[in-house]
Parts: structure tokens; C-alpha cells; sequence
């Protein structure tokens, strides 16, 4: 299945798609300048602005980030906006030409245990069953630790551990707290 060809900023200002997840825009705006940075997207001056203050750089990003880290405090809506991602990467990407007949590639949630990552799968479970436009891409595989989608994409929670990461195809790794991982 080929991935509709749309970037995160725009997903972002549809209301079909994340836009009605992002109703008011004043609160998510740093957010939304960090969605931009992140997959290399132009910033607003507002956005240019709220980068620059909050990462000390003057020079903006001109490509997507293969890495990133984001620190911030409680309740400030890091969990939501690691789901949206991961719905982001798993729904409008593209990853046949990296798989194997029968293979599926993996987006995967790491946090600290299978409990705090679970509130970032219920997010991930609500943005495809709530938006139309992606509810058939769920294949009806729902586990306690993840889903599968009809485009050949597995979404997982997983632990902080090497030796439960072997042997699967990545499409992404997105790591939640990340400061309080465990070593393997």
C-alpha cells in the first residue's frame, strides 16, 4: 500500500487529520514549531522564534533530524505529541522497499516500563479509531502491547531492554523517558 503523500506539518493543520486534535493552536504552538524542526520543515518567524529560545540556537534546522531530545516538564503534552508521531511515521510513510514478503516493519514506543507506555498506545488508539480518514488502517490486531495496520506497520510498546529488540525491522524507535531508561 503507498503512504498518501502528506507531511506532518501539514497532517498538523488538517482537521480531518490532527488539526481536530489541535484545536487550539496558541497552546500547542511550541509543538507544533518543534514538529517543524524536527522532520525539517520551514518555521514561521513564530515558530523560528520559539526554537531559538528554547534550544539557544540561532541557526534553524534545513533537514529532518535523524535523532532528537526534547526535555520538558509534567502534563505538558509530550506523551500526546510522541503518539501522534508514531500514527505520523506509521500511517504516511512508506517502507515496502525495506521489507521482506510477509515482513512488517515496526514503529516502537520505549518507556521505562509496559504501564507508562501504555497511556502513549491509548493516545495512538484513539487518534486512528477517532479519524476517519486512518480508522480503516486498523486491521483489527489490537494486542495489550500494540496494533497492527493494514500497510504492513506494527506498533508496539516495548521495555528499555537490547534483548527484546532483536530481530524486527524499525521504522522508527521513539523513546519516553528517556532519562529514567534502564541499562539492558
Amino acid at each position: 500500500m503507498n503512504a498518501p503523500t502528506i507531511n506532518i506539518v501539514e497532517a498538523c493543520d488538517d482537521a480531518e487529520l490532527f488539526g481536530r486534535w489541535l484545536r487550539d493552536r496558541s497552546t500547542w504552538a511550541a509543538w507544533l514549531a518543534f514538529i517543524a524542526a524536527l522532520f525539517g520543515h520551514p518555521l514561521t518567524p513564530d515558530q523560528a522564534a520559539v526554537y531559538s529560545k528554547c534550544t539557544g540556537r540561532q541557526q534553524l534546522p534545513a533537514a529532518l533530524f535523524k535523532e532528537g531530545w526534547l526535555i520538558c516538564g509534567r502534563r505538558a503534552g509530550k506523551s500526546f505529541i510522541l503518539a501522534l508521531i508514531a500514527v505520523f511515521l506509521a500511517c504516511f510513510r512508506n517502507y515496502d522497499a525495506y521489507l521482506g514478503p510477509g515482513e512488517r516493519a515496526t514503529v516502537a514506543i520505549i518507556a521505562a516500563d509496559r504501564r507508562q507506555a501504555r497511556t502513549i498506545l491509548r493516545y495512538i488508539k484513539g487518534i486512528l479509531a477517532e479519524t476517519p480518514m486512518l480508522s480503516g488502517m486498523l486491521d483489527g490486531n489490537e494486542r495489550a502491547d500494540g496494533l497492527d495496520l493494514t500497510n504492513s506497520i506494527t506498533i508496539e510498546i516495548r521495555t528499555a531492554s537490547f534483548k527484546t529488540s532483536r530481530g524486527y525491522t524499525f521504522a522508527a524507535v521513539l523513546c519516553d523517558e528517556a532519562g529514567l531508561l534502564a541499562d539492558g
